[in-house]
């Protein structure tokens, strides 16, 4: 088994992470099909052949320790029924022949211009100059079989049912916050770049969070409107977005930026650097999109954000990642995976989701923890 779209994820230090784009939402799996799925997962599907749960190098398909965060049940349907439908280059069949005839199929590890390393279907790595090879491909393909007709539906739900438990991150050492808190910009020039909503895939993760129809939304750093709009018309007229922030002059922006997309379902809010102004036990989404690491009080806003979700509401934070080079902004505008996770899981949050897809960003998703 191969989970065909897992990637090098920029928002968990480098480590192995999905990038297939899916919905949000999931069942919580019953006990017995996990179980059951175990079974399958290590005798039927094959899956412990390929895969650990555990980071480490000579498995052919990347670590599954954390999938169920990264994957509802719709997507790992869909990657093991059909593993070619949405795969990574990363994960692209790569076929070789040498000019003296032998071939070999795996995935690449590494390339330069002069040489190349695979990873063959023995799980042998391998090593090529390319002036010595015939022929060299890169198929878009999955190595992972298809299980839909070597498993049953019913081993298929218990499969998805057991990848869905797996959500174990590596522990994080507590400590006091080092980070400096970014100074609040008002770079409407870079908020507003043409190129941005293609370049971070916008569209995409406001998409993946499966906003509901009349859904009551607050947006903490509504900056020019960039995100504001977008979800007001996930929200729909029924719906509401409250969009907050500290400076009046980025609020008038964002209205206008509403204006022009012709939604009236925006109420505009003037926050304090330790009050946001969210109503209590009313929202089913707190969306902080770039703006976490200015906050000067994170503990105060926290506590507020916390207070105001529904006892089934989302906090969903988006930051560039301070891990991948290619991020467009400072280092003071950037956190790290591990930054976010032990500011804001010890403020009472449990991360439900990992939005891993994000090509320069983290994209958390947190429910209120119980």
């Amino acid at each position: 088994m191969l989970v065909s779209s897992m990637t090098g994820m920029a928002g968990m230090a480098g480590l192995a992470g999905l990038s297939r784009l899916s919905a949000q939402g999931a069942s919580v799996p019953a006990a017995a099909d996990a179980a059951a799925g175990k079974v399958v997962f290590e005798t039927k599907g094959g899956c412990i052949a390929c895969h650990s749960m555990e980071i480490r190098d000579g498995t052919f398909g990347p670590p599954l320790g954390w999938i169920g965060l990264l994957r509802t049940p719709s997507a790992l349907r869909q990657s093991l029924i059909n593993p070619d439908a949405d795969i990574h280059p990363r994960f692209f069949t790569v076929t070789i022949e040498t000019k003296t005839g032998q071939k070999f199929e795996g995935l690449a590890l590494n390339e330069d211009d002069l040489s190349i390393q695979i990873r063959d279907t023995a799980h042998e790595n391998r090593s090529f100059l390319k002036s010595g090879l015939k022929t060299f491909e890169r198929e878009r393909r999955s190595l992972m079989p298809s299980y839909a007709t070597t498993l049953s539906a019913a081993e298929i739900d218990q499969l998805v049912a057991y990848l869905r438990t797996l959500r174990s991150l590596w522990p994080l050492e507590p400590g006091e916050r080092t980070r400096e808190i970014g100074m609040v910009s008002e770079n409407i020039s870079f908020f507003n770049r043409p190129e941005r909503a293609e370049k971070e895939r916008t569209d995409d993760l406001i998409k993946a969070l499966e906003i509901p129809e009349g859904a009551r939304i607050a947006e903490l750093g509504a900056g020019t409107g960039y995100f504001t709009w977008r979800l007001a018309q996930q929200a729909g007229p029924r719906g509401k977005v409250m969009a907050i922030d500290i400076q009046q002059d980025m609020l008038d922006l964002a209205a206008e930026t509403v204006k022009r997309h012709d939604l009236t379902n925006v109420e505009y809010v003037l926050g304090g650097d330790t009050d946001p102004k969210l109503p209590d036990r009313s929202l089913d989404m707190v969306f902080i999109g770039h703006s976490y690491h200015e906050f000067a009080e994170p503990e105060l806003i926290m506590a507020a954000v916390k207070r105001s979700l529904k006892p089934d509401g989302r906090l969903v934070v988006v930051e560039y990642a301070k891990e991948n080079p290619e991020a467009p902004a400072s280092s003071l505008h950037k956190m790290s995976f591990d930054e976010m996770r032990g500011e804001i899981e010890p403020m009472g949050f449990e991360l439900s989701r990992i939005l891993d897809f994000l090509p320069v960003q983290h994209g958390l998703i947190f429910s209120v923890r119980r």
